[in-house]
């Protein structure tokens, strides 16, 4: 599913939900949850050397809610591997990437104790080398190359879907999924040019989470 076509889902969602909770009793309450799960990079990373292959991810959120709306904080974390090409420039740099989002949620629909709740997330990702430098040696004394790796700042957004269900009071499980988009300046050969241009990459995520809940009544 696109996120235009998730878009308009939430959208939906949320004109019905607001008809809707004028006739509930709603009550606050606050979550703490912790995640883990996978994510499945954009394939056209391969393009800039990236490893593309589905890497674990780790989240941690706080959310506060009333009735079926919600919202709150969350810290991402995942990483891959960026090659660069060069059969003399070791070791490959590791590109670690941390999002910190502001979250939007929606209850869509309850049935038989369990919950389908739709989200929409806007934040910072930051991607971050580890090492930060490649040395790239010449073999002429005292000619190597070091080239530096920047970190890196963007705008993270995203969309999903979350299937709860409460275990007593204080705890729930939710499995979830999502898709993130980032954009990045980024240069590659066409033909025999070397085109600078914005690209936008588009990751989708799945997670388990395990969630502390306190009913503020």
């Amino acid at each position: 599913m696109s996120v235009r076509h998730l878009s308009l889902v939430l959208v939906l969602v949320l004109l019905m939900s607001t008809s809707a909770v004028a006739g509930e009793q709603a009550e606050w309450w606050l979550a703490a949850g912790l995640g883990a799960g996978a994510v499945n990079p954009d394939q056209s990373l391969d393009n800039y050397r990236w490893d593309t292959r589905p890497a674990a991810l780790f989240a941690a959120e706080a959310i506060a809610g009333r009735g079926r709306f919600a919202g709150g904080v969350r810290l991402t974390r995942w990483q891959t591997h960026q090659g660069t090409g060069l059969a003399l420039a070791e070791p490959d740099p590791r590109v670690r990437l941390t999002s910190v989002d502001f979250l939007g949620q929606v209850r869509v629909l309850e049935r038989a104790g369990w919950q389908l709740w739709g989200t929409a997330l806007i934040g910072q990702m930051g991607l971050r080398y580890a090492p930060d430098q490649t040395i790239i040696p010449t073999g002429v004394p005292g000619g190597d190359i070091t080239v530096h790796y920047d970190p890196i700042d963007e705008m993270n957004l995203g969309l999903g879907l979350a299937l709860k269900r409460d275990f007593g009071d204080q705890v729930s499980a939710a499995l979830l999924a999502e898709q993130s988009r980032f954009s990045l300046d980024t240069s590659h050969r066409r033909g025999d040019e070397i085109v600078f241009e914005r690209q936008e990459f588009v990751n989708w995520s799945y997670r388990l989470q395990i969630s502390w809940v306190l009913d503020l009544g």
